[in-house]
C-alpha cells in the first residue's frame, strides 16, 4: 500500500482544543504487523501527530495512559522523565533529551476526519494480544 494514502484516525471533535488523544495503530514491519502507538495534539484548529515514544529512552510519552500534556496544556510532557516538548514542532526544550525531537507524523484534515499520511499501516489491526490491553483503541480506516 502506498505511503501517500490517508488513514482516518479520528473525528476532528475527538481531540479537545489544546488537548491530546492517543491511538494504537498497526504498522507493517517486513511480514509482521506490530503495534504503532501515536498521539494527536490539537492546538485550536491545527492538529499534529507524533509517535508515542520519547527520544530519551524510547518510553511511551503517556507513562500514565492518556496523559500527554502538562497541566497548562502548553507542552507535551514525558511521563517517565519529565522532558518537555513543543506541541507544534515536537522539539524537546527541557529535560534529559533536550535538543532531540519526537517522531512527527504528517496530519491532513479531510472534511471532519483527522488523517495521517506518510506511514505504511496494516489494514487489519492484529492488536488483540493481551499485552496491548492498556493501549487506546485502534481506529484505522482507509480513505
Amino acid at each position: 500500500m502506498p505511503a501517500t494514502e490517508l488513514f482516518a484516525v479520528c473525528h476532528v471533535n475527538d481531540v479537545a482544543k489544546r488537548g491530546a488523544v492517543g491511538f494504537v495503530l498497526a504498522r507493517r514491519e517486513g511480514d509482521k504487523t506490530v503495534p504503532f502507538p501515536i498521539f494527536v495534539v490539537r492546538q485550536g484548529r491545527v492538529y499534529h501527530a507524533y509517535a508515542n515514544r520519547c527520544p530519551h529512552q524510547g518510553a511511551r510519552i503517556d507513562f500514565q495512559p492518556g496523559h500527554f500534556l502538562d497541566q497548562g496544556h502548553r507542552a507535551i510532557v514525558c511521563g517517565k522523565h519529565g522532558a518537555l516538548f513543543d506541541p507544534v514542532t515536537g522539539n524537546c526544550y527541557d529535560g534529559p533529551c533536550a535538543g532531540a525531537a519526537l517522531e512527527k507524523i504528517e496530519v491532513v484534515v479531510d472534511g471532519e476526519d483527522v488523517c495521517i499520511t506518510g506511514v505504511e499501516l496494516a489494514e487489519e489491526d492484529g492488536l488483540d494480544r493481551p499485552e496491548n490491553d492498556e493501549m487506546p483503541p485502534v481506529m484505522v480506516t482507509s480513505d
